[in-house]
């Protein structure tokens, strides 16, 4: 097995899973000596050899060498990306097919690759643990190869959530660019009111300690993997443009009477559906370990 990015965070996770079952794994990074945007010979010969390799760079490498890189890989081997956006890839991969197909056509099959291609998201920062955690997958192309992924998944204890580009990236600007948005615009918010860090603690809510331990978390990670889900998913605007029209929703309820804010309290829950109940009990059981 091959891990291009493997001195990443995803990249360490997923080698560290394949060397605990037994496997042989090569990691290929830029901060390694290696990297795979120009594969040297020993390189070449690695993807050549590999039944999996994994593509946990950042979106332009995995873009720019999938070609290369798939022409050098085994007709049955496994190519697994790591990307936070699948669209773009997605389509990379389609163009890459009728390039096949155009091959084909001119009795030169030899060029076509037909392993599988499979898109990997763990949702959840790598050191939390993967047991447990969810994990988004996009079979881009399918085949025993994406199969015996999702097996090592469901077997390392991933809760697996098998999707499609197009739906991955328009949940995730919700479920991660959304979020992060909102969290980052309450510490700016905080930062123009000017409120004393000290007093604020003193006097504390528990959604408020909940929030200033989110932001802390964001604020504390590295920026450029928060930049990317702003930055890289093409739903993500749209996202940030709703959170701007909420406040304004937020503003003129508070302006109006109580039934103006009760509708409000109303429409705000409705993107809970039947899963409300389930997300109150989790809220009291957070609230009741902040006070201890």
């Amino acid at each position: 097995m091959v891990v291009a990015g493997g001195a990443g965070a995803i990249g360490t996770m997923l080698a560290d899973r394949w060397r605990g079952d037994g496997n042989t794994v090569h990691v290929i990074d830029a901060r390694c000596g290696r990297d795979i945007r120009r594969p040297d010979p020993a390189t070449e010969a690695l993807l050549g050899e590999a039944d999996v390799v994994v593509l946990a760079v950042p979106e332009e490498v995995a873009l720019a060498t999938l070609g290369a890189v798939t022409r050098l890989m085994r007709p049955t081997a496994l190519l697994v990306e790591t990307l936070s956006v699948k669209t773009r890839f997605s389509s990379a991969v389609a163009d890459l097919d009728t390039a096949d197909l155009d091959a084909a056509d001119l009795d030169e099959s030899d060029v076509s690759w037909g392993g599988s291609i499979v898109g990997i998201n763990p949702m959840f920062a790598p050191s939390l643990g993967l047991p447990g955690r969810t994990v988004a997958v996009v079979v881009h192309r399918g085949g025993a190869g994406a199969d015996r992924l999702l097996e090592d998944l469901a077997r390392w204890g991933a809760r697996v959530e098998v999707t499609t580009a197009d739906r991955h990236d328009r949940v995730c600007a919700a479920v991660q660019a959304l979020t992060h948005a909102t969290i980052l615009s309450f510490g700016c918010a905080l930062a123009d009111l000017g409120v004393d860090a000290d007093e604020a603690a003193a006097l504390a809510t528990p959604p408020f300690t909940t929030m200033s331990a989110l932001l802390a978390r964001i604020t504390g990670g590295t920026p450029e993997v928060y930049r990317d889900v702003q930055a890289s998913n093409p739903c993500a605007p749209a996202a940030r443009e709703a959170l701007a029209r909420a406040v304004s929703r937020v503003s003129n309820a508070c302006a109006g009477d109580a039934d103006d804010f009760t509708a409000l309290l109303a429409e705000a829950g409705v993107p809970l559906n039947d899963h409300a109940d389930g997300y109150a009990q989790l809220c009291a059981r957070m609230f009741e370990g902040l006070s201890q």
